[in-house]
């Protein structure tokens, strides 16, 4: 595993709930309950990592969060995409940014969900 992401997948039980926190947020702007599924998924996936990390519940529900996070995010860029060009360009670009942002932090969740934490090494 890379070193760069060693935090990422050894506080990988922080990052989905702070992702969860991050949609919390954007069902709060949007007054959407429709988002509030990936808050439950990612909160919950969070706490299931942090409470028993080796059940193979927890890998699934995990794995399918990430996945379910981003294809919601990649939608989101698809059906805003198609707004660039008018009158809602400046609403579209800030949607679209944000939500392609998301996607790619949703696939390092799905790396840091699957990854294992590698050995602590000891120091001499």
């Amino acid at each position: 595993m890379p070193k760069l992401l060693e935090p990422l997948v050894v506080n990988a039980p922080y990052f989905f709930i702070a992702v969860g926190v991050f949609w919390l947020a954007i069902a709060f702007l949007t007054g959407s309950a429709l988002i509030l599924w990936p808050v439950i998924a990612c909160v919950l996936g969070g706490l299931m990592l942090r409470q028993m990390p080796s059940f193979r519940l927890t890998w699934a529900w995990v794995v399918a969060t990430a996945a379910m996070g981003f294809l919601i995010c990649a939608y989101q860029v698809y059906s805003w995409a198609g707004f660039l060009g008018g009158t809602f360009s400046g609403l579209a670009a800030g949607s679209l940014v944000t939500f392609a942002v998301l996607a790619v932090i949703h696939m390092f969740l799905f790396y840091a969900g699957t990854a294992k934490p590698g050995p602590k090494e000891e120091v001499p």
